[in-house]
């Protein structure tokens, strides 16, 4: 039952999709019938227990069936109407908008009326839950976007629109024209960062900046490094500048060269120290041209100092009703009007809200912690008796965020424990961190799926509860990225010290006294031991952190003389020259270690050599290199029968030539590294679900042709593969999907080489049935690819990067690309023409190009009314003139809600200074 009522609702959101006028005349009625479905759907959870018991309650569940296939039935024959109208003719459009105006009245009386009496029906049976006794349980999916986009979107805001509204005022008037700064102030938990991120990304700041930069600073920073985030963000090639920029040039070059003459806008999240703008503002000049800085801060010297004649902006708490409104956003996980308010819970949400004091943070927990709690008042209200309302100066807020920890199964706060180790502001990997919980036996051995899935289900549950926050999805729509606000890092320091899970060293601590700490888990951030190293006997999980690049003997974790490690079962290090490490005296069998995670780190090609491993289960080498090259990295007679997954990068090879026949519970093979003739032996790793290779000879045409056939052996035996990535220095040994049996699993293909000369343009056949996200590069192709690409149905994301097209026109087609959400150009250097037909990509919402020199027009992008964001860096001098106010370019872009566009890269022979 859930699922046809879920069919329904994405049928519902797709034909909402639509902008033809028949949708338009009833736009209305459709979204009424889908907010009463919803409704029904929120109840299904309930029923399903009650149904087996209750013959009353079945004959209503069969009443919902049958309404459902109704509306189902209404929908397809509607949208059968649509598309006979659209073939009486070329110019369907046209005709669409006639019919509509002559046959309003039939709209009105016939499907209007249709729909009416579903709306009605709807809401009959969704007042029958009182009587039946049928809980709100919470809707089962969220079908609004039943195919989630890479990136998150903006959290719900409650009581901060007239807050961003002064804002962007002030940030606009150009009658003061020196160089402000904006304080925002308010305590922990109020929403600075949220109206901060939304004023940033306002549509209303289009093309009144040059140049924009977000930097976080936390209590912990670095001057230097906060200066080049400020830099790469201006310029973005400078990151590549060989020999690199000197922090001693740094505040210099920014103000004489790279910020001059230029408007800017410059965001500083969370600043805590003093002293921190009068060191900053010495690299950003003040040229009486509106430049703005805004900072978010606790303090109110903080703001005073930055800019004495800019009176801060204080944000308030929210009012009892914005307040009320926000507690029902997260207990329900919808908007939901203050009509539709439940009656027997209103008196208790009120007095929650009260007790909350207007703290957004704490209103959003609070509904977390309600979604897991029975809709009834006894419920809501034995919540509101236990929590300790009284205590003041902000004890208030612990006790809502300890009451949500306390909620916690134990598995699950032994996983949000974990979220201790990592520092403020931390980039936190979802993929890393549940490989971590699942080498320290947090994850529960029971329940369906793999362990890796029932990790990935603890993390979603956190994020359900709203104790973390997804800052980026994955193309399969799970967590990429995520962190943790300030006050829940705070809680679950403090708790984890409190219960000896983890001791958390970070720069104002004394190292050493590692050894005397009684948890079993250590994290450092930041530190610096001291020549004596460090001695541990006890510890089982270390995870260190910012000791600088490759740090050295002199500099850091060099120092660390860990003897104690022999009991390691998580170990990860980031940014060390490991070739120090290994001198120092580590147990030479780590016989418990289990996640081994080396990021951005210079590797001794003999480490696996020097070590043994017995139960490794992830190996995480992302951004690291390896000190010999010519011996690689050597793992030569090395065997980890436990390993499941292994991560190197595709930018430094990194070869692993395991005796691969004894591998096999691999899971990920992730840009490894290696040579052709041993692909063939990778065919006993059966269970592969990620694989990406990088083939380190340079093949030719011939030889590619003849590899793909070893390939496809391999590829036939990986039943569950569902991401497949091949890199390759000449031509691409691949010739398509469609005789394997992953050819409908297949999700996500990445494919770097050139396309053997026979084919100008790959066809369909060549790709997986069910492909969300390609990205294609270096493939050479002449012909335009889009009349075949346009046809993949489930494609969503598509990356045409670094001369994968080397053609000067794209085109694409009416009805083409039919479910794509984000569309990448990079490096396209012919491109000079790029057609949208109408109707062509009918719910694109992101568009980036990039350093496409000869594009010197925008395509027709008001034919394309979803875009929510685009991107344009390093354009054409015609293209950025373009895009300026009163340009050519502008009424095609004027629809978007947020457009950047960054000079970048500048192509030779073009100078915009």
């Amino acid at each position: 039952m859930a699922e046809a009522v879920t069919s329904v609702l994405v049928k519902l959101a797709d034909i909402l999709r639509e902008k033809v006028g028949e949708v338009q005349a009833v736009r209305g009625q459709i979204e009424q019938v889908q907010k009463e479905l919803r409704l029904i759907q929120a109840l299904l959870r309930d029923v399903d227990s009650k149904c087996h018991r209750n013959n009353v309650v079945t004959e209503w569940l069969n009443q919902v069936s049958e309404i459902a296939n109704r509306i189902a039935t209404v929908i397809d024959t509607f949208r059968d109407k649509i598309e006979e109208n659209r073939a009486e003719s070329s110019n369907w459009v046209r005709k669409i908008t006639k019919a509509v105006k002559r046959n309003y009245k039939k709209y009105k009386l016939g499907l209007h009326d249709e729909l009416e009496n579903i709306i009605e029906e709807l809401n009959r049976l969704y007042q029958r839950r009182t009587d039946l006794r049928i809980e709100d349980l919470g809707a089962i999916d969220d079908v609004d976007d039943p195919e989630a986009c890479d990136d998150v979107d903006d959290p719900e805001v409650v009581g901060l629109e007239d807050d961003q509204a002064k804002i962007i005022e002030q940030l606009k008037d150009r009658s003061i024209s020196r160089r402000m700064v904006l304080s925002i102030v308010g305590t922990g938990g109020l929403g600075k960062t949220t109206l901060a991120q939304k004023v940033y990304n306002s549509d209303k700041l289009e093309g009144q900046f040059d140049c924009h930069a977000w930097l976080s600073i936390s209590q912990t920073y670095n001057l230097n490094e906060l200066l080049k985030e400020i830099l790469y963000k201006v310029k973005p090639d400078m990151k590549k500048k060989v020999p690199p920029v000197t922090d001693r040039d740094l505040p210099v070059k920014l103000k004489k060269y790279f910020l001059k003459g230029k408007r800017y806008l410059i965001i500083l999240d969370d600043v805590w120290d003093i002293n921190l703008w009068g060191q900053l503002k010495k690299a950003l000049p003040d040229m009486y041209n509106a430049s703005r800085v805004i900072i978010t801060t606790r303090s109110l010297d903080v703001a005073k100092v930055a800019d004495c004649n800019t009176k801060p902006y204080k944000l308030r708490y929210l009012s009892d009703n914005e307040g009320l409104a926000l507690l029902f956003i997260n207990a329900f996980q919808q908007q939901v009007q203050p009509e539709k308010y439940p009656a027997h819970l209103l008196d208790v949400a009120k007095r929650l809200t009260k007790r909350c004091g207007g703290l957004p943070l704490a209103l959003i927990v609070l509904g977390g912690i309600l979604t897991r709690r029975e809709r009834t008042y006894p419920d809501w209200n034995t919540l509101y008796e236990t929590i300790d309302w009284h205590d003041k100066d902000g004890i208030q807020c612990s006790q809502i965020l300890a009451s949500s920890y306390e909620d916690l199964p134990r598995y699950l706060k032994d996983c949000f424990l974990y979220f201790s180790a990592f520092p403020e502001d931390y980039k936190i990997s979802g993929v890393h961190i549940t490989r971590m919980w699942m080498a320290e036996g947090f994850v529960p051995k029971d329940g369906a799926g793999t362990i890796e899935y029932r990790a990935e289900k603890c993390l979603e549950e956190l994020v359900q509860r709203c104790l973390i926050q997804v800052t980026k999805k994955s193309w399969n729509g799970y967590c990429k990225y995520c962190s943790i606000h300030d006050l829940l890092r705070d809680l679950a320091i403090c708790k984890a010290k409190d219960e000896n899970f983890l001791t958390v060293f970070s720069k104002e601590d004394d190292v050493n006294n590692l050894a005397a700490s009684e948890s079993c888990r250590a994290a450092l951030q930041f530190c610096t031991p001291t020549e004596d190293g460090i001695y541990s006997e006890n510890t089982n999980s270390l995870l260190c952190f910012g000791f600088g690049q490759f740090s050295s003997d002199n500099s850091g974790f060099g120092l660390l003389n860990y003897s104690g490690s022999g009991l390691l079962q998580v170990l990860t290090l980031e940014r060390v020259d490991m070739t120090t490490f290994t001198r120092r005296h580590w147990s030479k069998g780590l016989i418990h270690l289990r996640y081994l995670g080396l990021r951005d780190c210079f590797v001794p090609h003999d480490i696996f050599k020097q070590f043994s491993f017995p139960n490794l289960e992830t190996i995480d080498l992302y951004g690291s290199e390896v000190d010999n090259e010519e011996e690689r990295l050597n793992l030569c007679d090395v065997v980890i029968p436990t390993l499941r997954h292994v991560y190197a990068n595709s930018y430094s090879e990194i070869h692993l030539p395991l005796e691969w026949d004894k591998h096999t519970n691999l899971q990920t093979i992730m840009d490894v590294a290696i040579y052709i003739k041993s692909v063939v032996e990778l065919g006993f790793c059966i269970n592969l679900r990620k694989f990406g290779i990088i083939i380190v000879d340079k093949l030719d045409n011939g030889r590619a042709i003849k590899e793909w056939q070893n390939l496809k052996s391999v590829l036939k035996n990986t039943v569950q593969l569902v991401y497949l990535s091949i890199t390759t220095k000449g031509f691409l040994p691949f010739g398509g999907t469609k005789e394997l049996p992953c050819h409908e699993k297949i999700q996500k293909l990445n494919l770097d080489g050139k396309w053997e000369r026979n084919i100008c343009v790959p066809s369909v056949e060549m790709f997986p049935t069910n492909l969300t996200k390609l990205q294609l590069i270096r493939s050479g192709l002449q012909e335009d690819p889009m009349p075949i690409l346009e046809r993949l149905q489930s494609l969503r994301i598509l990356h045409l990067n670094d001369g994968s097209y080397v053609g000067t026109v794209l085109i694409c087609s009416t009805g083409g690309f039919p479910n794509l959400e984000k569309l990448k150009l990079y490096d396209l250097d012919n491109l000079h023409h790029w057609d949208i037909k109408e109707g062509a990509m009918p719910i694109l919402r992101h568009l980036e190009i990039h350093c496409c020199f000869l594009l010197h027009v925008l395509p027709e992008l008001q034919k394309v009314q979803t875009l929510q964001e685009l991107t344009v860096v390093g354009p054409s001098r015609e293209l950025w003139e373009g895009m300026q106010m009163q340009g050519k370019d502008v009424h095609k872009i004027k629809h978007i809600p947020s457009v950047r566009i960054s000079k970048g890269y500048v192509p030779q022979g073009e100078d915009f200074r």
